[in-house]
């Protein structure tokens, strides 16, 4: 279950000034719960061999990415880096120093592009906001129907929480927080 929160576009230079729209809330789930989850799935491996398989599979991520390479993980989706660089005014001119920051980019696999996790998605709004809104308090409440919600912005609030896979099947202007 999905849960959301409503909040108001407050930007008067968009269109989008004044309507409601909904940002998925978060219960986060530390890397031990996720490791008891897995072996819970009538899983061959133990706890351990879970543990220290995707220990392992983020180091050599890190250290496969930071050689330039693209890495594919099945269905997941191909992770890469991707670089923040500074503006020149001739090719000659950019070098290594104009390149300022380096990120993840994922580019999700079919399973996870957001058209096949909307189709299967079921939400309710979220009862208790803690924080910055971005997580809640867990409940046992009732499901209400899903509909098309704009996509939850990164934590920065500056974009769409959703790399290569679309819009989360809104069709609604994405608004500014500002």
């Amino acid at each position: 279950m999905i849960k959301y929160k409503k909040y108001q576009n407050k930007n008067d230079k968009t269109s989008a000034y004044n309507k409601w729209y909904g940002r998925a809330v978060h219960e986060l789930m530390e890397f031990d719960e996720f490791i008891e989850h897995m072996a819970s799935h009538h899983c061959a491996f133990s706890e351990g061999t879970i543990r220290g398989v995707l220990i392992e599979m983020e180091v050599c991520l890190r250290e496969l990415l930071l050689e330039g390479k693209a890495v594919r993980i099945d269905q997941l989706g191909i992770f890469a880096l991707g670089l923040t660089t500074q503006g020149e005014a001739t090719a000659d001119k950019f070098t290594a120093q104009s390149i300022k920051g380096v990120g993840m980019n994922l580019y999700l696999g079919k399973r996870f592009r957001a058209r096949n996790l909307f189709e299967d998605a079921k939400f309710k709004e979220a009862d208790k906001y803690i924080g910055d809104g971005n997580y809640y308090d867990p409940d046992d409440g009732t499901e209400t129907a899903g509909g098309s919600l704009t996509p939850d912005p990164s934590p920065t609030g500056e974009g769409s929480g959703n790399s290569g896979g679309g819009n989360g099947g809104g069709d609604e202007d994405v608004p500014s927080e500002n």
